[in-house]
This record gives C-alpha cells, sequence and structure tokens, in this order.
C-alpha cells in the first residue's frame, strides 16, 4: 500500500513503535516531528528513517515523530522539501548520500545547498556492490565489462545511476545502459523478471537477493575485501590510476551511508536536542540489537564528522566537477 499522506510508524513494521515516555524537554513537549524519508515505503531508507524515528521518539519524551515519504528525482524532490520546510527544529529527513554530486553538477531541480544544512550525522557504513540476475550469463566483473548490461536505477541524480555510469567510464564498459524509474525494493523485481541486468547499491540491502540465490556480486566499492566474498573484486583494484580521485570519491559514499539533516536555520538549542536524540538513539542498545536482528550495518557518524565530510566532498577539483557533470550527460 503506497503512503500517500502524512502516516504513523506502524507497529507492525520490523516490530517498531512509538514512544512517549518521561519528562518531556520543555519546546518538544506535545510536539509532532516530521521525519521525511525521501524514497517509497519499503527498502533501506524507509527501514533507517523508521528505526531512527522509534528510538529518537525514545529520547524526545512528549513528542510524537511521523514518518512521510516523499520519492522521486533520485531523492532530489525529497531533500528539496526538507530544505524549504520551516526551520523550527520540526521537520528532518534521510536522503541518498549522492545528494552533493546533483548539486556539484548544477543538475536542473536542485533547490538545496548540501553546505548549509542542519546535520545530524549518518547512520551507518556500507560497502556498494554491482549485483547482476541469477540467470545471466557472466559470472565475473570482466565478462560483464565486455557485455551489454541493463541496470535498473531510481533515477537521475541518485547513486546507483551515478555508480552505474561512472564505473562504465571507469571500466570502459562502452555497451552498459542505465535504466531510471525503479524505487525502493523495484530493482531486484526487475532483475528477477527480465527487465534488467544488474543493479548498484548497498551490500546490506542486496545482501539478502544475493544469499536467497537471486544475484551474484560482481564488484565491489569498499576500503577491503568483503567478508565471505573475498573472491569479488574491489573497484580499487581495477580503476587506472588516473581514476584513483575518483575511487576515492566513490569510497567517501561509502562511509557516508543514510544521512540525515534538518533545513537551514534550525535554532540552536532545538539542534542541540535533535542531535542529542540522534546521537542516544543510534548508540541504544535496543536499536542495536534490531538492526543486528534484521542484518542493518550501524556505524554511527555525528554531525560534527557530517558536516566536515560534506565540506569535504563539495571542494572538489575543475577536473573531478568535469568528470561529474559529464556522467550526468552535462556539458
Amino acid at each position: 500500500m503506497r503512503c500517500k499522506a502524512w502516516c504513523l510508524i506502524p507497529a507492525f513494521l520490523f516490530g517498531l513503535t512509538a514512544v512517549s515516555v518521561g519528562d518531556a524537554k520543555p519546546f518538544y513537549e506535545g510536539k509532532t516531528i516530521k521525519l521525511i524519508v525521501c524514497t517509497k515505503p519499503g527498502g533501506g531508507f524507509d527501514y533507517y528513517g523508521r528505526l531512527a524515528a522509534k528510538y529518537m521518539n525514545k529520547y524526545l519524551p512528549g513528542s510524537n515523530i511521523i514518518v512521510k515519504n516523499v520519492p522521486g528525482g533520485g531523492h532530489i524532490i525529497g531533500v528539496n522539501t526538507i530544505y524549504k520546510s520551516k526551520p523550527d527544529g520540526l521537520t528532518f529527513g534521510i536522503f541518498d548520500r549522492s545528494m552533493p554530486l546533483p548539486q556539484i553538477a548544477g543538475l536542473k531541480g536542485v533547490k538545496y545547498d548540501m553546505a548549509r544544512m542542519s546535520w545530524l550525522g549518518s547512520c551507518a557504513t556500507d560497502p556498494r556492490v554491482l549485483v547482476t540476475a541469477k540467470t545471466r550469463p557472466y559470472t565475473t566483473i570482466q565478462e560483464a565489462v565486455k557485455s551489454k548490461v541493463r541496470f535498473a536505477t531510481n533515477a537521475v541524480g541518485a547513486m546507483d545511476y551515478f555508480d552505474a555510469l561512472l564505473v562504465q567510464k571507469i571500466l570502459g564498459a562502452d555497451n552498459w545502459e542505465a535504466i531510471t524509474g525503479y524505487m525502493g525494493g523495484e530493482g531486484e523485481l526487475a532483475l528477477m523478471r527480465g527487465e534488467a541486468d544488474g543493479m548498484f547499491g548497498s551490500w546490506s540491502s542486496f545482501k539478502p537477493f544475493v544469499e536467497n540465490g537471486e544475484g551474484r556480486p560482481l564488484l565491489f566499492s569498499s576500503d577491503e575485501p568483503v567478508k565471505g566474498y573475498e573472491n569479488v573484486p574491489l573497484l580499487s583494484s581495477l580503476a587506472g590510476q588516473e581514476y584513483s580521485a575518483t575511487v576515492d570519491l566513490m569510497l567517501f559514499f561509502v562511509k557516508f551511508n543514510r544521512p540525515l539533516a534538518g533545513p537551514p536555520g534550525i535554532p540552536s538549542d532545538r539542534l542541540g536536542i535533535l542531535r542529542d536524540a540522534f546521537d542516544k538513539a543510534f548508540h541504544d542498545p535496543g536499536l542495536l540489537k534490531t538492526a543486528e536482528k534484521m542484518k542493518r550495518p550501524i556505524n554511527y557518524i555525528g554531525y560534527q564528522q557530517a558536516e566536515k565530510m560534506i565540506k569535504g566532498v563539495l571542494e572538489q577539483s575543475p577536473e573531478s566537477v568535469k568528470l561529474i557533470k559529464a556522467t550526468y550527460g552535462i556539458k
């Protein structure tokens, strides 16, 4: 069922329920907080968003966090919504780590500035993976590079789209094609139906698809080999020296996964309360146990490190900016 309006966190979804106990913080007493998830219901971002909502609610007693799904434009529509919302401390959201890239490229429709957002932090570090359907004839990345491969992606500007086009350029895979319009868990279904041949995405999201025998990992973007899949090559081992800076950029997106932020200008006292709740939530034993049970990695990054990382990724060299624009078809 598609969630078309403000929706309370379902009690049955992942076993998550809203909590309201104890003495409230002065400002948040009796307040409703909106957490925007920039995808359809279902999938990794929705899971982490609802996980954050439940456990942040625990540390904002007396308040009520509700989730709104705002899909479209490869997360750009949702981030624009967050950015333009009233900076009263009652709206923030979770979105794709790739959102600095459309800004760097000057992509049409981008109405936000990552450097000005009110950062809470990031939930997880997670390798990126290229997965193909088990029915496809290629079993190695070298074979896939020589083949025609159709990649299911969200939209122009989304991380999976950027992955497909940039890795295509790095490896010289002339026959690869990115097909947009697949959100949430729709990409896996596209592979199973034969509409697409491969996907890029977070390993935690696609690992069940692989372990269920439906997919085959061919390439990882990660600092180190992935446990249990050490025979699958890393992008850094295949890229030429001329692409070392590009590989470093892609590794940023491995480390900075599932970020959360609000609009610019949230009053410092309210923002401090939200940051404290986010910090406590992602160190809560209950959250960590729930995430482990669902095989969702948690690698907390606080707001100070998040701000530093965002500032760094926005300061790209002219050569890197040119490459990013070319990936999006911008001259």
